[in-house]
């Protein structure tokens, strides 16, 4: 179906740099997000450091305790460590070079091996690590294993200093006080997170609405000027109708004598025929400019489609174009202006046949709002006629949908761009719905929904 192209062009709404204002946004809102990631992984960084710190001080104040004491053998420091009690620490465990403990917390643990990685880890290369872990109680703490400057000695209680001068210290720290640092950057984390979706959310709704009233704005723009034109088409339509009605009766009286010569009786038959496409152009004018009120009466489709398809037999004949009507029956009426009916389905039905080659088919069906045919209408019209016209032509371009329901856009050499804009003009002032769906090369199907005796308007 061919649409109805001069144009007023369709204006789109970049007065507003909405784009740009939707990337700030969400600029702004990564890199508050990043901010917050980077805080939340150096309070994860000041809580291990917080740890290690603290098991340094409480491994350096054991350690001077047990030179205060010279608790060099294994009773002594199992004595020393038997009187630790400290909140914040699980264990403390001093650990002979060879993996043995030499004395716990936990005297029970006393001469057992802890040969793990983290142990030789230290023991050979005297530097401290620490790592979460969890005890066999379910507990998780934080074990920091760091060398135990106590001098060996020998059992006579000489100190041998060829041998190196630590043992091993292994504490475990309850993780109270930095999960509180954890916890803290975590809820900050949340709370930016959702202050960021909310402010998302609120900047989409913004932008969403500043969008809808620059698009509104363009499109109120568009209307005065199309009113505008309608006007000023309306009282050039209204000066030329009177002129063009004597020149095509002129050129039918002169048709209608007798003349021997040829040339002139075609150039009276061309006079007569272009006067008649003016005349049409002309009403089409006045028609889209001062639409006359729709005179509402219960109106059988069935009957109004019938007759359409009897008066474009012959310029279907002429083009070739086989018409169809699916079988009607038991439609409720509807409330409508018969004759804007049929000037509605008329168009839509010349349309195809203009847009369809010769050996193809223009089918037109119509069926409730139940309708189970494959041309179903959309699923959200609902107690309504839908009239479906179906053509068989080269279809419509997705670039000119967008296009087709505005006034003066055609495509046709001889279009006057306003068949389309007046069908959906007469669809709308009945309440009803006029939609174009394009199968690509295969043709262009046409939906026309209009409410069974629907509230009169106007």
């Amino acid at each position: 179906m061919s649409s109805g192209a001069s144009s007023i062009g369709r204006s789109t709404p970049n007065h507003v740099p909405i784009r740009g204002l939707l990337v700030v946004v969400f600029l702004l809102s990564l890199g508050l997000l990043g901010i917050t990631l980077l805080n939340y992984r150096t309070a994860l960084r000041v809580a291990e450091e917080t740890l290690q710190n603290q098991g340094v001080t409480i491994g350096l104040a054991v350690a001077s305790q047990a030179r205060g004491r010279d608790a060099r053998d294994q009773h002594a420091l199992q004595t020393l460590l038997s009187e630790q009690q400290q909140r914040d620490v699980a264990y403390l465990a001093v650990i002979e070079r060879d993996g043995r403990v030499l004395a716990h917390t936990n005297p029970r643990l006393a001469g057992t091996e802890m040969l793990d990685a983290r142990f030789l880890d230290v023991r050979d290369s005297g530097k401290l690590t620490g790592t979460p872990v969890t005890l066999e109680t379910g507990e998780e703490v934080y074990e920091l294993t760091l060398p135990f400057h106590i001098p060996l000695a020998d059992p006579a209680g000489r100190v041998d200093v060829s041998q190196p001068r630590f043992r091993i210290l292994r504490l475990a720290l309850h993780m109270a006080p930095a999960r509180q640092i954890v916890y803290q950057a975590q809820a900050q984390l949340v709370s930016v997170g959702i202050l960021l979706l909310a402010l998302l959310g609120l900047s989409w709704w913004q932008i969403r609405t500043l969008r809808r009233y620059v698009t509104l704005q363009v499109e109120s723009a568009r209307q005065e000027r199309l009113a505008a034109l309608g006007g000023m088409a309306a009282v050039l339509a209204h000066e030329i109708r009177n002129p063009l009605g004597a020149i095509k009766g002129l050129a039918q009286f002169l048709g209608e004598k007798t003349s021997t010569d040829p040339t002139q009786a075609e150039m009276t038959q061309t006079i007569a025929q272009e006067a008649t496409r003016l005349e049409r152009l002309v009403n089409d004018l006045l028609t889209y400019a001062r639409p006359r009120p729709p005179d509402r009466r219960s109106v059988d489709v069935a009957a109004i489609l019938q007759q359409t398809l009897t008066l474009a037999q012959p310029a279907a004949a002429e083009a070739g174009v086989v018409l169809l009507l699916d079988e009607v029956s038991d439609l409720p009426p509807v409330s409508a202006d018969p004759e804007q009916m049929q000037q509605l389905f008329g168009n839509l039905v010349l349309n195809a046949i203009q847009a369809t080659p010769s050996g193809g088919t223009v089918r037109l069906a119509a069926a409730d709002s139940s309708a189970s045919a494959g041309n179903r209408p959309p699923r959200r019209w609902r107690e309504r006629i839908a009239v479906t016209v179906e053509d068989t032509g080269s279809g419509i371009p997705a670039d000119e949908l967008p296009r087709i329901f505005e006034p003066f856009y055609t495509t046709r050499v001889k279009g006057t761009g306003l068949g389309l804009a007046i069908c959906r003009q007469i669809a709308e002032a009945h309440d009803g719905t006029l939609e174009v769906s394009s199968a690509g090369p295969q043709g262009t199907r046409v939906f026309v929904g209009l409410p069974v005796e629907g509230p009169i308007r106007g």
